[in-house]
C-alpha cells in the first residue's frame, strides 16, 4: 500500500479476504466442499501481429467502429469527456445524449473544457460543466472513503466523484469513460521515459514532466535498465522487501521480450486495479452502472499483440494508432493533437499544501491517536512537508478518512 497505493496480487488490506485473480474463476463443489480455481483468459499467449501499420490501422478502426457502439445502453447515457483523445473518440462513436466534464476555475492547466464543449457540439451532445470547490472536497471525502474498501492517494478521484454525483442527479443511470487505451497503447509519460530516456522525452517539449523523469536524471554510473527504470517511476514509498521489483521482473519475463507488452503487464499488475475498482465502486455509490468500451476483449487483445512502434512512435505522444484513427473519424485536431494527458486531474493537491493545509492536518493528527500500529507511518508521513504533488499527504488524508469511518462502521 505505502510503495505504489494499491495492494498486489490477491491481497487485500482486511486479514483474511482475498480477491480473484485477473481472469480467475473460483468453483465451489457443494457435494464435496472442495474449492477449484483457474486462469480462464491471459494475454501473455497471443501471437505478435505480423502486418504493416497500414493494415494494422485499418483493423484497428474496423473494431473501433464495430466494439464500442456496441456498449451503448439502449437508454440515454452520459459520457465522462475529459477532452483528450480517448473520451473524444468514444463521443463521436457512441454519441451519448450528456457528456460531463471537470474544470477548477483558476486552473487554465487542468482546463480541457474548450475542447470538450467542441466535440459535444459536434456530436450534439448536451455539455454538463462541473466546477468543484474546496468546500466540495471536505464535504464529499467522507462519501468517497466510504464507497472504497480502501485509501487511495490519487487526486483523479474527487473530480470523478463529482461527475457522478452530477450524472445521478440527472436522472441517468449508465455513464461511460475511457479507461483502457493508456495501458494498452502506451499513453503514459512513464511508457516514454522507459521506451526512450528522459532526456530524448524533455528535449520532445514535456519539460512539465521533469519531477517524473527526475527520478531517472542525475544518477552515477549508466544507464538504467528497464526493469529498475520502471520500479522507480512507479515507486510511491519504499519497497523493503522489493515486492514492486519482483512484479516488475515478473511482468517482463512473461511478455517474453517485448518491451511495450511489459510495460502494459507491469500496470495491469499495479497501477490498473485501483483504477478500474475506484471507478465502478464511485459510480456504483450512485447507483450508476459504469461502462469502460476500450475493454472489450477483442480490442484488448488487438492492442496487445501490435509492435511497441504502431504504439508509440513519438517520444511526446502515445496512443499512436488511436490517434490515427481519431483523425480518420473526423475528430478535431485539438483532440487528437494533444500530447499533455490530463484526464480528469484536480487540483487537491496543491489545496492540501495551501487554504487546506491546517484542515487537513487536523484530520491527520486525530486519525493518528487512534489509528492501530499499521496505520502510523502512513499517517505520519502526512505531517511532513511535501513536495511539488504531495502525494503522501493525499494518501494519508484519506487513509484517515477511511480509518474513521470504518471504525464507526464497526462501532455500529
Amino acid at each position: 500500500m505505502l510503495s505504489i497505493e494499491t495492494p498486489t496480487g490477491a491481497d487485500t488490506p482486511f486479514q483474511g479476504i482475498q480477491l480473484l485473480p485477473p481472469a480467475g474463476l473460483l468453483a465451489f463443489d457443494v457435494t464435496t466442499g472442495s474449492l477449484v480455481q483457474r486462469v480462464w483468459w491471459t494475454l501473455e499467449g497471443l501471437e505478435p501481429w505480423q502486418g504493416d501499420y497500414q493494415s494494422a490501422l485499418a483493423g484497428f478502426s474496423t473494431l473501433l467502429a464495430d466494439r464500442v457502439p456496441m456498449r451503448a445502453p439502449g437508454s440515454d447515457f452520459a459520457l465522462l469527456l475529459s477532452g483528450g483523445l480517448d473520451s473524444s473518440v468514444l463521443a463521436y462513436l457512441m454519441r451519448p445524449q450528456v457528456c460531463v466534464t471537470v474544470r477548477y476555475p483558476g486552473q487554465d492547466r487542468l482546463d480541457e473544457s474548450v475542447i470538450a464543449a467542441a466535440v459535444a457540439r459536434d456530436v450534439g451532445a448536451e455539455l454538463v460543466i462541473i466546477e468543484p470547490t474546496i468546500q466540495d472536497f471536505t464535504c464529499s471525502l467522507p462519501q468517497i472513503m466510504h464507497a472504497l474498501d480502501y485509501p487511495m492517494g490519487n487526486a483523479s478521484t474527487f473530480s470523478e466523484h463529482m461527475a457522478y454525483r452530477a450524472v445521478a442527479e440527472r436522472g441517468i443511470r449508465v455513464v461511460v469513460g475511457g479507461l483502457g487505451p493508456d495501458e494498452f497503447l502506451m499513453g503514459y509519460v512513464r511508457h516514454a521515459l522507459v521506451l526512450f530516456g528522459p532526456q530524448a522525452v524533455l528535449d520532445a517539449g514535456m519539460d512539465s514532466y521533469r519531477p517524473l523523469a527526475s527520478k531517472l536524471l542525475g544518477r552515477d554510473g549508466g544507464p538504467l535498465g528497464p526493469d529498475e527504470a520502471i520500479v522507480k517511476l512507479l515507486l510511491r514509498g519504499q519497497d523493503p522487501d522489493g515486492r514492486l521489483r519482483e512484479l516488475v521482473a515478473d511482468a517482463l519475463g512473461r511478455a517474453g521480450g517485448d518491451l511495450a507488452r511489459g510495460l502494459t503487464l507491469t500496470d495491469l499488475a499495479t497501477s490498473w486495479r485501483p483504477l478500474v475498482m475506484t471507478s465502478d465502486k464511485l459510480a456504483s455509490a450512485f447507483a450508476l452502472e459504469r461502462r469502460s468500451p476500450y475493454l472489450a476483449r477483442d480490442l484488448v487483445e488487438f492492442s496487445y499483440r501490435l509492435p511497441m512502434e504502431h504504439k508509440i512512435a513519438d517520444q511526446a505522444a502515445g496512443k499512436r494508432i488511436l490517434r490515427d484513427a481519431a483523425k480518420a473519424l473526423g475528430l478535431p485536431r485539438e483532440a487528437w493533437g494533444s500530447r499533455d494527458k490530463l484526464g480528469f486531474a484536480s487540483p487537491v493537491p496543491s489545496w492540501l499544501s495551501g487554504p487546506l493545509e491546517g484542515w487537513a492536518t487536523a484530520q491527520i493528527s486525530s486519525a493518528l491517536d487512534q489509528a492501530p500500529r499499521g496505520l502510523h507511518p502512513l499517517l505520519a508521513g502526512g505531517l511532513k512537508p511535501g513536495g511539488r504533488f504531495d502525494r503522501t499527504r493525499m494518501q494519508a488524508l484519506m487513509a484517515a478518512a477511511w480509518f474513521s469511518d470504518h471504525t464507526l462502521t464497526a462501532a455500529a
